[in-house]
């Protein structure tokens, strides 16, 4: 949840941000509503991607995004992880000029990642989220190519990771400190926690240790297209990848533990964000992926932030802060277990996702903040950003199984049985506007034709541009 100091602080900011010329703009968000036409032949599907498209046009404003109806403000959190999953490609233009702005001048350190700040804990537990920026601009990187983005990623990836080592580095365990992505609230820890945000600082969570492996690798893939020499970044990503691997991995449960706590103690919760994290950064090997799919805990409605909740946060008879994270549906935390499950072929989890994500849509008339575990109830803010981003990335990156690289856009769809034909319109993908089919349902692709002529690979190359016809045939 967000501070009014926080608000206060970037109204500032906005006011200083970079803006695409005004032309340049508008033409941008009229050609979007004209293009990435979704249909699947079932219309509750259908409409969902439809509400979704209109939840995130809705949240753009003089140019950037804002987090939501009650959260109209720019995060550094909210905007990076909407890119990583739907944006980058949906909305570039917008994706960069906000992330672009998302600085801050740190003494010692000079210029880094915005952190985003909260009043809960009595006080920011250490750089939580600090680092978050960098993965969604890489993601924009790999979608649109753009080369004036590769320095700035490295420069402030690199400088936001001296920050970490410096002031969250704990060299005993080999992790980074401070509170998991986005679970600021004392209702997403136990109760001993609750506004001691110095104690939460000393902690170690998956999620923000996954952030920072990310982190590492993304300056050493920027750093190498400039040339730098990224060898020490790749040892340190090595490095924090083991540490992971060893401190938090739960053989017995066969998923990652939720937090290192202050005196070492593993918390055996599984926690959402940081379990699909693992498989899609490959801080998971293979069989530990799978494992996590088939072990880690859901619910009727969805996956959840945490499980199993907290008994001292289930009364919703109190304040929204009260559970606000204690095992609350976060449809963007759904998006990337839905991608992490599609990334491994696995239709089921996948499904099983995608339709939950449906059912909450048809909730209301926009996609909300969050959703209760025991009936799907909506609560939050209405018209969240990154909750609509979930659910388009699934569309995006599991139906259509749309992977982006530097040189090109590999397929790899999942698609439940209960899909014949998918279709995604006018799709604008650098200078190229696609056309794509997928016919069957399946896991394996049988064939990938492009402009009608049978493909060796289903990869589409990027320097590729003008309109072009995708079909493919699943099985």
């Amino acid at each position: 949840m967000k501070s009014h100091k926080h608000i206060a602080l970037l109204a500032s900011l906005l006011g200083t941000l970079a803006v695409a010329p005004a032309g340049r703009g508008l033409a941008a968000q009229s050609e979007a509503r004209s293009s990435f036409e979704f249909a699947s032949g079932l219309p509750a599907y259908d409409q969902a991607y439809q509400k979704a498209r209109q939840v995130i046009a809705a949240d753009v404003k003089d140019g950037k995004f804002l987090a939501g109806q009650n959260w109209a403000q720019v995060w550094t959190r909210d905007t990076s992880y909407s890119v990583e999953l739907a944006c980058a490609l949906l909305h570039p233009d917008v994706s960069k000029t906000t992330l672009l702005g998302l600085t801050q001048s740190v003494a010692g350190i000079g210029e880094c990642w915005f952190q985003d700040k909260c009043g809960h804990f009595a006080g920011w537990p250490n750089l939580t989220d600090a680092i978050v920026g960098a993965s969604g601009a890489w993601a924009l990187y790999l979608t649109t190519g753009d080369q004036d983005l590769v320095r700035p990623i490295y420069e402030r990836t690199l400088r936001s990771l001296k920050r970490a080592e410096r002031d969250a580095y704990d060299p005993q365990t080999g992790l980074f400190r401070g509170c998991a992505s986005f679970m600021e609230s004392n209702s997403g820890y136990p109760g001993k926690y609750a506004m001691k945000g110095d104690m939460i600082a000393r902690t170690c969570a998956l999620s923000t240790c996954l952030l920072y492996y990310r982190g590492y690798v993304v300056a050493a893939e920027a750093g190498a297209l400039l040339g730098e020499d990224v060898r020490p970044l790749r040892e340190k990503a090595a490095r924090l990848k083991e540490a992971i691997n060893t401190r938090l991995w739960l053989p017995e449960k066969g998923y990652y533990a939720y937090f290192l706590d202050e005196t070492g103690a593993l918390n055996p919760r599984m926690e959402g964000l940081g379990e699909a994290f693992a498989i899609l950064t490959g801080v998971a090997d293979a069989k530990r992926a799978r494992q996590i799919l088939r072990s880690t805990p859901t619910t009727d409605w969805g996956f959840p932030c945490l499980w199993p909740q907290f008994e001292e946060w289930r009364d919703y008879n109190r304040d929204f802060a009260h559970y606000y994270h204690n095992g609350m549906i976060w449809p963007f935390v759904q998006g990337y277990w839905a991608w992490a499950a599609s990334e491994l072929g696995d239709s089921q989890v996948f499904g099983r996702e995608l339709d939950a994500a449906v059912k909450l849509s048809e909730k209301n008339d926009t996609f909300m903040e969050l959703y209760r575990p025991e009936d799907g109830k909506p609560d939050g803010s209405p018209r969240q950003l990154w909750s609509a981003s979930g659910f388009l990335s699934m569309v995006y990156h599991g139906l259509f199984g749309m992977a982006f690289e530097a040189d090109d856009v590999r397929f790899a769809p999942v698609v439940p049985a209960r899909f014949q034909e998918l279709t995604l319109s006018n799709v604008q993908y650098r200078d190229a506007q696609l056309h794509i089919v997928v016919k069957g349902a399946g896991t394996r692709v049988r064939q990938f034709k492009l402009d009608g002529k049978a493909q060796r690979k289903p990869f589409f190359q990027a320097s590729n541009k003008g309109p072009h016809e995708i079909e493919i045939l699943m099985r």
